[in-house]
């Protein structure tokens, strides 16, 4: 066993790239997937605070300098989950050399079959580490032009890299008025759409239960795309689940439907 390593990467911080990052992995995990997600962003790592584990004795800040192992590094996370967080000290910050993720992943890759890297926002030493060691990229951005500029940017120097994209997440619709479809910014960046996900109170809910949404608040919106997403990864058909809102009976309201399986896609 060989893990499928996958960089998810986002141009412009605020666009969910963390939080994809989580769910994607707890919803991998939720199907018996030996999952790791690692949090790789060097300077402000949140996956351990999101997760309640941020007084982790040992950190990936840690191992890269050498301070401690791997395996002490990873933590139980939800769904048999493992994870391996960052450090917010200041001190490990300016100690670690980003260039040595390559030799922590070395060490783990034939354990798991999914190793997810929740890369630093943007363009630096240490997101070009991660996507020189990333089988492939989730781009994950939002529906407005500055997100999808940073987008641009970071696709073209991954692809002078010759990463391999699996596609882009559009993250966080429904907030603003004339946002851009999600069919514009796949022909823009020339990346499938993996998934729409709309903005859902329960993400930031389930931040504060220290949680993932998707086992927090499995039937919201953003749980469906998330799980449909990581079924697909995983090469799993899920049969579909429907969620209905009650339908009034004088059929002057119809129900709303929510499928687990792509359409026409």
């Amino acid at each position: 066993m060989t893990a499928k390593i996958y960089a998810i990467v986002s141009g412009k911080g605020g666009t969910g790239s963390t939080t994809a990052t989580i769910n994607l992995g707890a919803s991998l995990a939720g199907f018996a997937k030996k999952t790791l997600i690692i949090d790789a962003d060097i300077g402000v790592p949140t996956i351990g605070l999101m997760l309640g584990i941020e007084t982790a004795k040992a950190t990936l800040h840690d191992v890269l300098t050498g301070v401690d192992s791997v395996k002490e590094a990873i933590y139980d996370g939800p769904n048999n989950l493992k994870i391996i967080p960052g450090s917010i000290s200041l001190q490990s910050f300016l100690k670690v050399d980003p260039d040595n993720i390559s030799d922590v992943i070395e060490q783990v890759k034939d354990d798991y079959e999914f190793i997810l890297i929740d890369s630093p926002t943007g363009i630096g030493k240490a997101s070009l580490s991660i996507l020189s060691i990333a089988d492939e990229v989730i781009q994950v951005t939002n529906p407005d032009i500055a997100s999808l500029a940073g987008a641009m940017k970071l696709k073209s120097i991954s692809e002078s890299m010759h990463n391999q994209f699996k596609g882009v997440i559009v993250n966080r619709t429904g907030v603003i008025v004339n946002e851009l479809s999600s069919e514009r910014i796949e022909n823009t960046l020339g990346l499938k759409t993996l998934e729409t996900l709309p903005e859902d109170v329960n993400v930031k809910n389930s931040v504060a239960f220290k949680a993932p949404i998707v086992t927090k608040y499995p039937g919201s919106p953003f749980s469906i795309g998330i799980n449909r997403l990581s079924a697909e990864m995983a090469g799993i058909k899920v049969p579909a689940v429907e969620t209905f809102v009650e339908e009034n009976r004088s059929k002057s309201k119809i129900g709303k439907k929510f499928s687990f399986s792509k359409k026409n896609k």
